[in-house]
Order: structure tokens, then C-alpha cells, then sequence
């Protein structure tokens, strides 16, 4: 994620909490996904885990199509 987009989300829940505190609306429930002090969350290291499974079977199929493919023009 770039900073521009970071920054273009907070700027829209700094907006959209605006909104709401003038108008008087219920107030969101939101969880920052992370504990006191900053401890990652159990749900963030299932997260990370599930995409380096993700990136690493990803990477695989890549060397096995690259050695399937050198095969092929050996033959």
C-alpha cells in the first residue's frame, strides 16, 4: 500500500467521523486489529501466515512452469 493511499484513508475516516459526530448518527465499531502496546493480534499472524503460504506456492508453480518449460526446449 503507498502512503497516498494510506493517507487518503485516514483522511476518510477522519471525514466520515465528522460527518457523524455533527449529525448526531451512531459511531462505527472498529477494531485496529492489533492489542494494547502494539502486540500483533492472533489474527494478524494466521494473516501473514496465510499469505507467505500464499506467495510460497505462488513461487513454486512459477519454477515448476520455468523448469517445465527449459525441458521442453531441451527436447
Amino acid at each position: 500500500m503507498s502512503l497516498v493511499d494510506d493517507f487518503e484513508k485516514k483522511w476518510q475516516r477522519i471525514q466520515d467521523q465528522l460527518r457523524i459526530q455533527m449529525s448526531g448518527d451512531e459511531q462505527p465499531r472498529f477494531s485496529s486489529g492489533r492489542t494494547l502496546f502494539g502486540i500483533r493480534s492472533s489474527v494478524e499472524e494466521k494473516m501473514d501466515r496465510f499469505a507467505r503460504e500464499m506467495e510460497d506456492e505462488a513461487r513454486n508453480r512459477r519454477r515448476a512452469e520455468a523448469d517445465a518449460a527449459r525441458e521442453n526446449e531441451d527436447e
